[in-house]
């Protein structure tokens, strides 16, 4: 038997230019002036509690993440368990962080739900729906921090680069959520909406097959319909899922203020004639950092997210001789993502021998027709 000769195509070009860009970001925050290893040289910089609260805090964002998708998946599905759910969760922190904008972890959910012998119909329902709603509340949230401390929000356009990348990530957030809310209610709007993109497609001559990518966008659109009315049925489980989702949002901001406590910037802050930021404060401006970080389509939004934490945090974590904004980035980066990878890492497994693209959508188009 012939082994097979080792190709390298786009696909591993890609992974390793953002493997290597991880693991120079993480040199560099470490080893550069003022660096990690610089804060760790100097006794007391750092108090290590809050660091664990922050850790804490994230945690209890993947915990409220499991009662969501347990709530809506017990709709239908009342032996779903808690450690069920946990597993979903952590699946789609995994895929979600090592593919490009997010975009690996809900096929991976709904694969390893369907081993749960959850319908793929009613799963892709739920997770889309949850993903919504989280979409919703965290613009709400941004739209509400640009109101209320937009002074921040303007100190971060610094020049004529970084006010084009923040204005942008604004307004594609703002753009993707308002899709979401016309795919969600709005059929006839859809429908004008999915022609547009068929004669885009037609005209777009690399496009191959153009008739059969729109059956099925038609048919997972359909069936997201479907599963939409029997969610939109129980209005108190909706209700209780907002809420939930608001608290975890909250939960997702407030890291880097335990972080700015660690480093008892506060006190900083005040010794320098500056008034310290609140817990209110670092929610709203960390809201900023995420809707414009989001905008780089690399897995966890890699240099995008540092650059953004810096424009916005920089002078927070600046103060006069004091500069502590590279071991922030590098705390901040570990707990939200780099920690969350080796955490939720094991939970793969249980996605070992996952089907190709093409057979989940086709378990996905004979689901479509079951009440």
């Amino acid at each position: 038997m012939k082994n097979k000769k080792f190709r390298l195509n786009g696909k591993i070009i890609f992974n390793l230019a953002v493997v290597a860009i991880s693991i120079y970001l993480i040199i560099y925050f470490f080893v550069s002036e003022n660096g990690m290893i610089d804060l760790l040289s100097t006794p007391g910089s750092c108090n290590m509690w809050w660091i664990l609260a922050a850790l804490a805090v994230y945690d209890i964002n993947i915990v409220i993440d499991t009662i969501v998708t347990m709530v809506f998946v017990r709709t239908q599905y009342k032996s779903f368990r808690f450690i069920d759910a946990l597993k979903v969760a952590l699946v789609g922190v995994f895929f979600g962080a090592v593919t490009p904008s997010n975009t690996g972890g809900q096929p991976m959910q709904l694969y390893l739900m369907s081993k749960m012998k959850i319908g793929v119909g009613f799963g892709s329902a739920c997770m889309t729906q949850k993903f919504i709603v989280y979409q919703i509340v965290m613009t709400a949230v941004s739209i509400f921090a640009v109101i209320f401390r937009f002074n921040y929000f303007q100190d971060a356009f610094t020049s004529i680069w970084s006010t084009l990348f923040i204005i942008f990530g604004f307004a594609v957030q703002l753009i993707m959520t308002a899709l979401f809310l016309v795919i969600s209610f709005s059929s006839k709007i859809t429908d004008a909406l999915m022609r547009l993109v068929y004669r885009i497609m037609k005209k777009l001559k690399f496009v191959k097959n153009p008739e059969n990518k729109m059956e099925r966008l038609y048919t997972e659109v359909n069936m997201f319909h479907q599963g939409n009315k029997a969610l939109f049925s129980n209005i108190k489980v909706l209700i209780a899922t907002y809420i939930l989702v608001f608290l975890q949002v909250l939960a997702i901001l407030s890291i880097p203020y335990f972080i700015y406590i660690s480093f008892d910037m506060p006190a900083v802050a005040a010794a320098n004639g500056q008034t310290p930021a609140t817990l209110f404060d670092m929610i709203c401006i960390q809201s900023f950092v995420l809707f414009t970080s989001n905008l780089v389509p690399l897995p966890g939004a890699s240099g995008g997210a540092e650059l953004a934490f810096t424009l916005y945090f920089g002078q927070f974590f600046i103060i006069a001789n004091i500069n502590k904004i590279k071991p922030a980035i590098l705390l901040w980066r570990f707990i939200t993502y780099y920690g969350a990878i080796i955490i939720s890492a094991p939970f793969s497994y249980f996605t070992k021998g996952k089907k190709a693209e093409d057979e989940i959508k086709k378990e996905i188009q004979e689901n479509t027709t079951k009440p």
